[in-house]
């Protein structure tokens, strides 16, 4: 068999279509994943297609309450031999919860708005395992994830270890979901074959192809779904996001400081009511005080001038504080009235004779 027979025979890669080729089409499709589960595939170019999932994306994702972000997996066209062109963009899939959506982005004009809005522009977190080179592909299409936004997993989880230069080793696809989802991933790789690479340009994609890039997509999606998991409950203090091997609590220290906050939350509550109840106490003082000072004013107003009368000593005796028993006052009274009697001293008794009238009679 000589050498061009041969070359024949060995399927050859894809050109990129040329604009008149583009024709539209889409495929609903299901696979099984680990354990017996079945997920949904939709893979199309068509733009209508892809606005509409796209959306169904976007309102999930507000849904979510827990798992709020979206797997993302990119394919590209082969590399040149002679590494005098770069292989750019050829298929992007998008999972989440059960579905993928496998868009064929380098079988369309390459405007594609519904899917650059939902990349950029409308702020949801991706996942997505190695991103260094297809945040590359992805600028040269003019698509900017923000980096907050999109999430390396291999830089949450290292399953390999060091090598033999004491550095980590970056962990692929298969490493990580055999370790973290399920151990049927470790012939993820070998049932697909590396020449079967060079093909994301064949429309439509070959069912291996397409399974391939569907289950890339959804293993990274599954994958921050347990890491996102391990990290919020079983790892990560909810207060310090420090270490703590209790799942969901806080560590000691945390412990500790939300005690102190709410026992000076009480302190300060017991501390406010008591100074509203002495406040409350002496303004109802100063109300009785007002009250006993406006009562006092009434009773002690002087009548009218011209109406005042002077006291008699009979009622000035009787409006006194002084003892009504004291001889003094006693004495003092019948000197008034009249009433005394005669003194024992001869002297005093001399000169009241002396002074007092005689009489007539003999």
């Amino acid at each position: 068999m000589d050498a061009s027979s041969s070359s024949s025979s060995v399927p050859q890669p894809l050109l990129p279509p040329p604009p008149s080729a583009m024709q539209a089409f889409t495929q609903i499709r299901t696979f099984t994943v680990h354990g017996g589960k079945e997920i949904d595939v939709v893979y199309t170019n068509e733009e209508e297609t892809m606005s509409k999932y796209l959306k169904m994306y976007a309102q999930w994702y507000a849904e979510e309450e827990e798992n709020k972000f979206v797997g993302l997996d990119l394919e590209y066209t082969p590399e040149d031999p002679n590494h005098e062109e770069d292989n750019y963009l050829a298929v992007v899939q998008l999972s989440m919860r059960n579905h993928v959506l496998v868009c064929h982005y380098s079988w369309t004009n390459g405007e594609c708005p519904a899917l650059r809005s939902f990349l950029q522009n409308q702020g949801i977190v991706f996942c997505t395992v190695d991103n260094r080179a297809d945040f590359i592909k992805l600028y040269y299409e003019k698509i900017i994830i923000p980096r907050e936004n999109w999430i390396d997993i291999q830089k949450f989880v290292n399953v390999k270890g060091l090598n033999e230069r004491g550095k980590l080793m970056r962990d692929g696809m298969a490493s990580l979901a055999t370790s973290i989802i399920d151990e049927s991933y470790s012939q993820m790789k070998d049932k697909f074959p590396p020449e079967r690479h060079d093909y994301w340009e064949e429309r439509p994609l070959s069912d291996l192809n397409l399974e391939y890039a569907a289950k890339d997509a959804y293993v990274s999606y599954q994958l921050y779904v347990k890491i996102w998991f391990f990290l919020r409950y079983l790892v990560f203090c909810p207060g310090c996001k420090k270490e703590d091997t209790l799942r969901g609590h806080l560590c000691d220290k945390c412990n500790k400081a939300e005690i102190e906050v709410e026992r000076a939350q009480k302190n300060a509550a017991a501390e406010i009511a008591r100074l509203n109840a002495e406040l409350a106490s002496v303004q109802a003082e100063l109300a009785s005080l007002k009250a006993a000072a406006s009562s006092d004013n009434t009773q002690q107003t002087s009548p009218p001038h011209g109406k005042r009368r002077k006291m008699n000593d009979e009622q000035w005796l009787e409006s006194t504080d002084a003892s009504k028993s004291s001889d003094y006052w006693q004495n003092l009274r019948k000197s008034w009235t009249g009433d005394e009697q005669k003194s024992d001293d001869p002297w005093m008794t001399e000169m009241s004779d002396q002074q007092s009238p005689k009489s007539d009679n003999p």
